[in-house]
């Protein structure tokens, strides 16, 4: 009896979520995707995917003998190696990676640019720390997960205080432009991945990270140096790319599709 693929539970847009698509694909991993609506749904947030994945986030990936919830894992995973196992230059770049908070980019940037968001978007994230106190009441198993989840989310409360969230972007945008510097000083060499000499984790997470920058507005950033300008248009060409569903821009209709499960 053949073994069933592994399932992929993932968001359209989301970011983490492109990081597992890509590295899966360049894994030659054949998976089952789930689309979660992570947004007007909020499936993450029901009983039966916090079981599966108490962060209540996407992706999550099931394995027949585990379950991977970070993308990180994910990728490591699809590519063959591990914590126990990878380089020292691949690991450095996964950390730096991972310890940027890519969302305060992203939404920092979209509070700081729209007076319409500064309203709204600090509503949303107050409605959803209610909701999750609520589940937490409604769920008494669940309830420290839920109510861990909340604390997550009055966070984000404060991140994103409109009056300072002008200064928060700004400050993202600083760093993600410096961490386009520290590519472009690597790349200069000429080399083609990141890490020689092959592609690895590390070409998986910076490929969706300046799919970010074109998202975010940054996109003259990456042509401003040549070396990463090269790199990003060699990514953007690997067989990968696409089938990954890289997003580089808003798809509008494609996000209400996966909302409404016609996506």
């Amino acid at each position: 009896m053949a073994e069933p693929k592994p399932r992929l539970y993932h968001a359209l847009s989301s970011y983490y979520s492109m990081i597992a698509r890509l590295a899966l694909i360049e894994g030659g991993i054949a998976y089952e995707p789930v689309v979660v609506d992570i947004h007007l749904r909020m499936v993450q947030q029901r009983p039966d995917y916090v079981r599966l994945n108490p962060n209540m986030t996407v992706p999550t990936l099931v394995l027949p003998d585990r379950v991977l919830d970070q993308s990180r894992d994910i990728a490591e995973y699809a590519l063959g190696v591990s914590e126990a196992t990878i380089d020292g230059d691949t690991k450095a770049w996964l950390d730096l990676h991972y310890g940027y908070p890519i969302e305060e980019l992203t939404f920092g940037g979209l509070l700081a640019r729209n007076p319409l968001a500064r309203i709204m978007i600090p509503r949303r994230l107050e409605s959803i720390h209610r909701r999750l106190l609520e589940r937490a009441a409604q769920t008494p198993d669940l309830a420290k997960i839920y109510e861990e989840r909340a604390a997550v989310f009055a966070e984000r409360v404060r991140a994103f205080d409109p009056a300072a969230v002008v200064q928060l972007a700004q400050k993202r945008r600083a760093e993600a432009i410096g961490f386009m510097d520290r590519l472009e000083q690597a790349l200069h060499d000429g080399r083609g991945v990141i890490v020689p000499p092959a592609y690895g984790a590390a070409d998986v997470v910076w490929t969706v990270f300046l799919a970010r920058m074109e998202f975010v507005g940054l996109g003259a950033e990456l042509q401003k140096r040549p070396a990463l300008g090269r790199y990003w248009r060699a990514m953007q060409a690997r067989p990968s790319f696409v089938p990954a569903d890289i997003w580089t821009k808003v798809h509008v209709f494609r996000l209400i599709g996966g909302m409404l499960g016609i996506g």
